[in-house]
């Protein structure tokens, strides 16, 4: 009898570990129809909040959703135009920062270190320009469609937002108990990932704001550009917002190598950094999703690697999903306790 229940175990587990391969095959195989769709439900909870208020006074929300994104492309052009020519001008900078890093890197390996840099250098050099240009185009366009694909969804979620309450009664019956934990459940992750997408966005903004700031009074080149970067970046947990002030740092060292700005700079970068997601973004996040970090460090790794940089960026909101979900089922509440940060 002991053996049967340790050979069902065995076959339990087996069936899992294939679902879990399977699943993780699909979402990395159809990841351009997934990924889009899960942008789409994303943008909806971050918009969500003004299109409620705009409903509360009789605007549908298909003309809300047109609203909001008309207001966010008046304003965003004027910014838009200033990162488009920030980016021309590092484009053309860029042979000129090339030449300019090689030269200091090799200075500093036969000075310090008497290495000879002529390999170094020659490897480093092998990159061209138009190789990287012809990368940008392709990413470019690759997100241009994706772009689309997730306005598309998301005008759909809008069209059919309000049928569905009626669907989920209609799926699961009159039992008002069941009907009642199930829109629990969803009110919940409605509520905390829409927190998260308004409050991350803004401290995000604020980060990018600051950042830009600090390297236009320091004269660092491209200063736009880096805001904007720190802007992207800052949505991605522990290691997004201290990739984005790499660059500045060292083109600042580069342009002013015989100066204290480099050093002003890094200091100033680093500390935007440190008070905005050591301080602020706990403050006012308030440990909302009571995850755990190793579960964010591993949800980074695993949707790194299924959805690439884009699921660097849902990774947090998608494992908060699956911990609201699983927590409201039974079975499973011992696996939500253990993705926690604080045994609340």
């Amino acid at each position: 009898m002991a053996e049967e229940e340790s050979w069902q175990k065995i076959v339990q587990f087996m069936a899992i570990l294939i679902i879990v391969i399977a699943l993780v095959f699909i979402l990395k195989t159809l990841k351009n129809i997934f990924i889009p769709m899960v942008l789409a439900i994303f943008i909806f909870y971050l918009f969500s909040p003004i299109s409620e208020r705009l409903a509360r006074i009789k605007i549908p929300r298909v003309a809300s959703l047109f609203i909001i994104l008309g207001v966010i492309g008046v304003i965003g052009r004027y910014f838009v135009q200033i990162l488009i020519n920030n980016t021309r001008e590092f484009i053309a900078f860029y042979p000129t920062l090339e030449s300019e890093a090689l030269n200091t890197l090799t200075r500093w390996l036969t000075q310090y270190l008497h290495i000879e840099a002529v390999g170094v250098q020659s490897i480093m050099q092998s990159a061209r320009m138009q190789e990287l240009l012809s990368s940008s185009v392709k990413i470019s366009l690759s997100f241009a469609g994706k772009f689309l694909l997730t306005l598309l969804i998301l005008l759909f979620i809008y069209l059919t937002y309000g049928n569905y309450p009626n669907i989920i009664k209609r799926a699961f019956g009159r039992d008002s108990r069941r009907l009642g934990e199930i829109f629990e459940m969803i009110r919940n992750i409605y509520r905390q990932i829409t927190q998260y997408f308004v409050v991350k966005t803004v401290i995000s903004l604020g980060t990018g704001i600051l950042t830009g700031t600090a390297c236009a009074i320091l004269g660092i080149k491209f200063a736009a550009l880096w805001g904007f970067i720190a802007f992207l970046l800052n949505y991605i947990p522990y290691i997004g917002s201290f990739v984005a002030i790499i660059l500045p740092i060292v083109l600042a060292f580069l342009q002013f190598p015989h100066s204290y700005k480099p050093f002003v700079a890094c200091g100033a970068l680093i500390g935007i950094q440190i008070f905005m997601g050591n301080y602020l973004d706990p403050e006012m996040m308030g440990n909302r999703f009571n995850l755990s970090p190793i579960v964010i460090i591993f949800s980074l790794f695993f949707w790194g690697y299924v959805w690439g940089i884009v699921g660097t960026f849902l990774a947090v909101p998608i494992m908060a999903t699956v911990k609201i979900i699983i927590s409201n089922i039974e079975p499973l509440k011992t696996v939500a306790v253990l993705m926690s940060k604080r045994a609340d």
